[in-house]
C-alpha cells in the first residue's frame, strides 16, 4: 500500500470523492448494490486491513461509474487518484478494480427490482427515492 497520506475518516472520504468527481446518484446506488453483492459472496468471518473499506469503495465507484456512464464520462484511475489526493496511485487502483470485479464475478447488471430492493431496506439512509415514471406514447 503506497497511501503516504493518513485517510480520513470513511464517510468524509466518500463524501469529499462524491463531491469532487461529480458523479450521479446512480453511480452511487449500484456501486452500493455492488457492495451487497460482495458481501454477500465473502464468508461471514471474512476481514481485511483498516483501508479495505477505503479500496472496495474506490473499486466499486470505478466499475459503477464505467457499468453506467458514457465512456467520456466514466471515470479512470488517473481521474481518480487526484480526487482522493494521490491516496492510492492509479496503478493500485488498476488493481484494485480489476480484484473487486473479479470478487462480484463480474455480475454488473442491475436491474430495476435489484434498485427497488436495495431502496426498500436502505433508501432512508440514503434519503433517496425511486421515482418511476409512465411515459405516454
Amino acid at each position: 500500500m503506497s497511501n503516504p497520506h493518513p485517510l480520513p475518516p470513511l464517510g468524509s472520504f466518500v463524501a469529499t470523492l462524491f463531491q469532487r468527481s461529480k458523479l450521479p446518484p446512480s453511480v452511487c446506488l449500484v456501486s452500493l448494490i455492488y457492495l451487497q453483492r460482495l458481501k454477500a459472496h465473502l464468508p461471514p468471518f471474512a476481514r481485511g486491513n483498516p483501508d479495505t473499506p477505503y479500496r472496495l469503495f474506490i473499486a466499486s465507484i470505478m466499475a459503477a461509474s464505467k457499468f453506467i456512464l458514457e465512456p467520456q464520462q466514466s471515470l479512470t484511475s488517473q481521474d481518480l487518484a487526484p480526487m482522493i489526493d494521490y491516496c492510492y496511485t492509479s496503478k493500485e487502483i488498476n488493481s484494485m478494480e480489476r480484484s473487486f470485479l473479479g470478487l462480484i464475478n463480474f455480475d454488473l447488471f442491475v436491474n430495476l427490482q435489484s434498485i427497488k430492493d436495495y431502496l426498500a431496506l436502505h433508501g432512508s439512509l440514503l434519503e433517496m427515492d425511486l421515482v418511476e415514471q409512465a411515459l405516454d406514447y
